[in-house]
């Protein structure tokens, strides 16, 4: 009974994390997506200067502060349409550009004026010459160079220290509520037997060596 009563508890506690987690990733999930700030229109105005127009209003970028171009080509979505989805990391925040968008052409456009080639990633440093770094050790670099801008463009700067926050509080309620899932389907167990087990073994042996004692006396 006291073992049952031991696991009920742990079971219970186990619920509660989960499902504190669990109310964590929503309540974080929903403060993203809040906040986050969608491109309605890219324009080109004139020698390699874009505008990016947002739900916050435009803002305008250069080639030069374009940091790293991922490409996604052709893929077919669940509602059978083809997508292609690229990603344009910039000084002033990320694009996300999908081939159904309208402003498709004109973004397809910026990106092929820095990546003639058409790689699936494009770094700044891949044009430059007399560098003997290969190509993962260039990638590594970049990423932990963009990884300050990796918000959405036209997101106010006080603004992202609150979306990083809210995105670092979901993967620790990933992590926390993941550990005690596992806690909770694959319980420790311990070989060797607790003092309460042993002092019941020891009674149970106790009264059967007393019983052939007494049927001898009688």
């Amino acid at each position: 009974m006291l073992f049952k009563q031991v696991q009920v508890d742990r079971e219970r506690t186990a619920g509660v994390i989960i499902v504190i987690s669990l109310f964590v990733i929503l309540i974080s999930a929903i403060g993203v997506r809040l906040l986050d700030v969608k491109v309605t229109n890219i324009e080109f105005i004139d020698r390699g200067l874009y505008s990016i127009i947002t739900d916050d209003g435009p803002v305008n970028i250069r080639k030069d502060d374009v940091l790293r171009i991922e490409r996604t080509y052709t893929k077919v979505a669940l509602t059978g349409t083809p997508v292609e989805l690229h990603k344009i990391y910039t000084t002033k925040g990320f694009i996300y550009i999908s081939s159904l968008d309208p402003f498709y052409i004109i973004g397809n456009q910026l990106i092929e004026t820095l990546d003639f080639e058409g790689r699936p990633i494009w770094i700044p440093t891949l044009n430059g010459a007399g560098s003997d770094a290969t190509f993962n050790e260039r990638q590594n670099a970049n990423l932990n160079l963009v990884y300050p801008f990796n918000f959405a463009i036209g997101t106010a700067s006080k603004l992202t220290k609150v979306i990083f926050s809210f995105i670092s509080l979901q993967y620790f309620a990933l992590i926390i509520g993941g550990l005690t899932l596992i806690i909770l389907v694959f319980p420790l167990r311990l070989e060797r037997p607790l003092p309460t087990q042993a002092y019941i073994l020891i009674e149970s042996e106790y009264s059967s060596n007393e019983e052939p004692t007494d049927v001898a006396a009688k």
